[in-house]
């Protein structure tokens, strides 16, 4: 393990460039805001395409399982997802956007829920509507939709890229020390 952690720590400088690379890609996102959102789109469709490439593969590998069929059924449903969504770029954007919009109206609700358990903590109430009020304006909104989706990838690229320059800076220093 010891060997591993050296090994890692002469190697400071990849996250350092990683980072820089995260940092590049989140400006790239908020100044081109409506070709990040196209290409966010042509990325879910592919990671689709491949999560039902694998399900086809454990369907082929599970040939003596009983729930073969399923597995075979739901890569043969992602495949052909995956391939409308890339080939279908307009397609995509108004999915990946009310993925969004309903994770957010779920999360919304379930916050809600347990509002009884927060009793006497109307922030706990507050936040609940906030976010329902965000998940309807993004499915009913397709511009404040697609925006609020790239903002916040946007915004996890760079905090990414902080931290992996971080990182990269503080396994710099660490592996200087030990030498």
């Amino acid at each position: 393990m010891e060997i591993t952690v050296d090994r890692s720590l002469r190697h400071w400088w990849v996250f350092v460039l990683r980072g820089i690379l995260f940092i590049l890609l989140s400006i790239y996102v908020f100044i081109n805001p409506a070709s990040a959102y196209l290409a966010l789109s042509f990325l879910f469709g592919l990671a689709i395409l491949v999560a039902g490439v694998a399900e086809l593969l454990r369907a082929y590998r599970d040939h003596g399982r009983a729930n073969r069929g399923w597995h075979l059924f739901a890569g043969v449903i992602e495949v052909i997802l995956g391939l409308v969504l890339m080939s279908h770029l307009a397609a995509s954007m108004d999915v990946l956007r009310f993925i969004v919009g309903i994770y957010f109206l779920y999360r919304g609700l379930t916050v809600l829920s347990f509002r009884g358990l927060a009793r006497g903590n109307w922030w706990v109430i507050l936040g609940a509507i906030l976010v329902l009020l965000f998940s309807i304006l993004v499915l009913v909104n397709p511009v404040f939709g697609a925006m609020s989706v790239v903002i916040w990838i946007g915004m996890a690229f760079f905090v990414t890229g902080i931290l992996n320059v971080m990182l990269g800076l503080r396994m710099r220093h660490v592996a200087y020390r030990l030498s």
